[in-house]
């Protein structure tokens, strides 16, 4: 399980353009606080840095809609142009706000992404 501090330090050593990624889902959960752990990072990111990813020699599958998604290990999956309406900036990591979180996991239904957008929604509650 990876805390804020270990998704901050990942990413710090990646060294990614700061202006072609952002972080998402539970990732972006855990940066901003929501909640404390999650399994993996993923990374919205251009299209740009993808190619960059593909020079290297990642491998990617296509989803439907032609995006790739990149691999880079076991914890790192980077989606390209995977949408956020708003980049808020933490620990100088780019980090989805937490309402393009809550639209992401929204369109994706699952039962976790409603457990996510549950706890979304009582952290801005308690916070006001």
């Amino acid at each position: 399980m990876l805390g804020k501090e270990d998704i901050v330090k990942i990413l710090k050593n990646m060294e990614l353009p700061l202006s072609e990624y952002w972080i998402t889902s539970g990732a972006g959960l855990v940066i901003h606080g929501v909640k404390e752990t999650t399994n993996d990072i993923d990374l919205g990111c251009t299209t740009n840095l993808v190619e960059l990813f593909l020079k290297n020699g990642c491998k990617y599958t296509v989803e439907k809609d032609n995006s790739r998604i990149i691999q880079i290990n076991d914890t790192i999956e980077i989606l390209e142009n995977w949408f956020v309406d708003e980049i808020v900036i933490i620990d100088g990591l780019p980090v989805g706000s937490l309402e393009s979180i809550k639209k992401q996991k929204a369109q994706l239904g699952r039962e976790k992404d409603i457990k996510d957008i549950k706890l979304i929604d009582d952290y801005i509650k308690n916070r006001s």
